[in-house]
């Protein structure tokens, strides 16, 4: 289809121009050449004089006898891909052949939208933006450049690190299988809590009678069974303590922990990092506020089957099914981790080993701290803890003491803790068995 105005296209009189550019005679005998049939046009090109050398452009506008030639078919369809000197023009673009069997039922045709433009009837614009509309459809259902979803790709950084989630997720499963224990790709953390008493079944604690069986959890009733793919830990802790925040009647708690990563904020903005902390703070800040909703949605479902405290941990652990819903948050979590590190130098320059004037604190974070799926240990566990103020106990299987990595800014404040089950590679959440008081005032609430 001809591109241009009448104005830009043709002349006044509404003759076309020669094609590349080229000017005609304006006698009368060049008036009758025109006129001439298409035979005649052909046989006149090869006689006629030799014109410039032609520029390396293909032309936008093709002659009126060239047209007029393929309208009325026969030999003159050779003579429209000849010049004047019988030298090969370039082609113009084809049009899909769908349309063209559509402008045969009495839609405006290609040939139509060319007369248009070359001014031999008046200009149509409503036809040739017809025509641009169905070029373009033609043009995605084709799966060509302009195809939805052909410039929405991801990035290769996300792709890969969803690949390696994904890889580890099959590798647990895989030891999950061949344990025989039942496995699940959607539950990153597991649905059902277990009793205490199954603890040594599944993990295959020897016996009390070697001196190394698992009396120093009694104070314990259940434990929850999470993923390891290297983010147990960090998962581990949010869940437990966004549980425990879920079951509380008011938002104090959420409001003590947005002021809480303010500050840490406020951090990352002094140290001038360029990180990916800004959208993972984001998503943190977007989570506590689904949790509030959560909470008054849950005050709703009195009438149906499925009790208040239920339904709040139901969308909690739908939320944890998925690296789509959690990954920001894991992210968000280390990050939190580097930025109070390297905050308090002072501090934590004495816990951290092997650091020089060539391999700093913030060498060592963005080193094993903010990378996915790199180890915990006490030194990142107690900066988060101190972090987002959360008290936090960490049991181990094996016997031993607790560890008490971080006991709360203060006494007197009724904060919510967390306590995990450490096994040497890997962490569960564990569940403190409630006081009486306590455990009848839950049993009405549900």
């Amino acid at each position: 289809m001809s591109q241009g105005s009448p104005a830009a296209t043709g002349s006044g009189s509404g003759t076309a121009e020669p094609a590349h550019g080229q000017h005609g005679d304006s006698s009368p005998n060049a008036a009758a050449a025109a006129s001439a049939t298409p035979s005649a046009v052909a046989a006149d090109a090869s006689s006629s004089f030799s014109p410039p050398p032609l520029p390396p452009a293909a032309p936008l506008q093709r002659p009126q006898e060239e047209r007029g030639g393929e309208q009325a078919g026969g030999s003159s369809s050779a003579a429209a891909g000849v010049d004047r000197n019988g030298k090969n023009l370039p082609s113009a673009p084809a049009v899909p052949s769908s349309e063209s069997s559509s402008s045969s039922s009495g839609g405006s045709s290609p040939e139509d939208a060319d007369a248009a433009a070359s001014g031999s009837r008046p200009f149509d614009s409503t036809a040739v933006f017809q025509q641009l509309l169905r070029e373009q459809t033609a043009i995605k259902e084709a799966g060509g450049p302009l195809a939805e979803g052909t410039s929405k790709k991801k990035k290769p950084e996300e792709a890969q690190v969803k690949s390696s989630h994904a890889i580890a997720e099959l590798c647990h499963n895989l030891i999950k299988f061949f344990l025989g224990e039942e496995w699940h790709y959607s539950e990153h953390v597991n649905y059902q809590t277990h009793p205490i008493t199954e603890v040594r079944k599944y993990y295959r604690v020897p016996d009390l009678a070697t001196g190394q069986g698992v009396d120093h959890l009694d104070a314990y009733s259940e434990f929850r069974r999470v993923t390891g793919d290297g983010e147990c830990f960090y998962r581990s802790f949010i869940f437990s303590y966004l549980e425990q925040v879920l079951d509380r009647q008011d938002t104090h708690e959420e409001h003590r922990l947005l002021d809480a990563v303010k500050r840490v904020s406020v951090q990352h903005a002094d140290l001038g990092w360029t990180s990916k902390f800004p959208r993972s703070y984001r998503a943190f800040k977007k989570l506590i506020k689904k949790l509030k909703r959560w909470k008054r949605h849950g005050m709703w479902k009195w009438n149906s089957i499925t009790s208040t405290s239920s339904y709040r941990k139901e969308k909690l652990l739908e939320f944890f099914r998925s690296y789509d819903t959690t990954q920001d948050i894991l992210t968000f979590l280390r990050l939190v981790v580097a930025i109070w590190i390297c905050s308090h130098r002072e501090e934590y320059e004495q816990r951290v080993p092997d650091l020089s004037e060539h391999y700093s604190l913030k060498d060592w974070c963005f080193e094993h701290v903010t990378p996915s799926r790199e180890y915990t240990d006490h030194v990142m566990m107690t900066a988060l803890a101190e972090a987002l103020e959360v008290p936090l106990r960490v049991e181990q299987l094996n016997g031993g003491p607790a560890h008490d990595i971080y006991t709360g800014p203060g006494p007197g404040v009724p904060l919510v803790s967390v306590t995990l089950l450490y096994m040497g590679i890997h962490y569960d959440v564990l569940y403190p068995r409630a006081a009486p008081a306590e455990s009848s005032s839950q049993q009405n609430s549900q």
